[in-house]
């Protein structure tokens, strides 16, 4: 079933006024549009500076339904799970037309878009800031239910953190299955066991978890995008042929300055024979 434990957010505003007015907000710009609304980057009207990331959920009738269970899931699980690389919640309010979560603004963007951009000594970092918080969800028998690179949010500090958790699932059968009509995400990041499964089949949400994970990881390591019925394990057989085109040029410079530094030493060491040859021969000199 949809997250129920914390289904009513701790803090939660009924308005019947604006969120923005409410708390003395200004938009400053669209930050990224999804399935249930839009997020903004707001600002206080005071001149603090204080930045928020809120994300809007649409009330018109056709989503109301839909979006209310979004933004209450995601809203619950957010305050009450507390953790180092999950977004927190700072609060949640409900408008006549539309319901608002307030976020922490994250200025690097998420992964999605920084995608072919980072290192592999960041992608490693980003993805073990990824496990840390995902490890956390499922203790706590909460499966994300849709991980994928743009719901990976990098702060200032370089630091990952994992958002997005309106499809998020609690699991409290004993067994840690669910129906895989349930078990969510984008169809790309799907594992090979919800694809072939129907809705009424029991799969388990934390290994569909850690699958999307894998695919992450793959996609950030590889610069290929994700692929919905992809056979992972025959990339992985030829990773190094596969690698990104930055990935291949950093690999060749590294391979290029081992060549040198090897060639360096090989030219050390000719000067310091032919050196040991001329004190030899000096030597000898003197011994005659």
């Amino acid at each position: 079933m949809m997250f129920e434990s914390a289904t009513e957010p701790k803090l939660l505003y009924n308005l019947e006024e604006d969120f923005f007015d409410r708390f003395n907000l200004k938009k400053v710009r669209l930050l990224g549009k999804g399935m249930a609304g839009e997020v903004f980057l707001t600002t206080s009207r005071d001149g603090s500076g204080r930045k928020w990331a809120v994300k809007l959920f649409a009330l018109d009738e056709d989503v109301r339904e839909r979006n209310l269970r979004h933004f209450t899931t995601e809203a619950g699980v957010l305050q009450a799970v507390s953790h180092p690389h999950i977004v927190p919640c700072i609060m949640a309010a409900r408008c006549p037309d539309y319901a608002a979560l307030a976020m922490p603004y994250y200025p690097r963007g998420d992964l999605g878009f920084l995608h072919n951009t980072q290192s592999p000594t960041e992608v490693h970092r980003y993805m073990s800031h990824v496990v840390r918080g995902l490890e956390h969800l499922h203790r706590q028998n909460i499966a994300h239910n849709d991980l994928k690179l743009e719901n990976v949010l990098i702060d200032a500090q370089n630091r990952a953190h994992l958002g997005d958790l309106g499809l998020a699932l609690e699991v409290k059968d004993a067994s840690r299955t669910a129906l895989a009509g349930l078990v969510g995400g984008t169809r790309k990041y799907w594992s090979p066991e919800r694809s072939e499964a129907n809705t009424q089949t029991r799969i388990d949400p934390f290994k569909a978890d850690i699958y999307a994970f894998g695919v992450m990881y793959w996609v950030l390591v590889s610069g290929e995008g994700p692929q919905q019925h992809k056979d992972y394990r025959d990339k992985l057989a030829d990773t190094k042929l596969n690698l990104s085109p930055a990935l291949r040029l950093r690999q060749q410079k590294k391979e290029d300055e081992k060549e040198r530094r090897i060639e360096r030493r090989g030219r050390n060491d000719s000067r310091i024979r032919k050196t040991l040859r001329i004190d030899l021969a000096q030597k000898e000199k003197k011994w005659i």
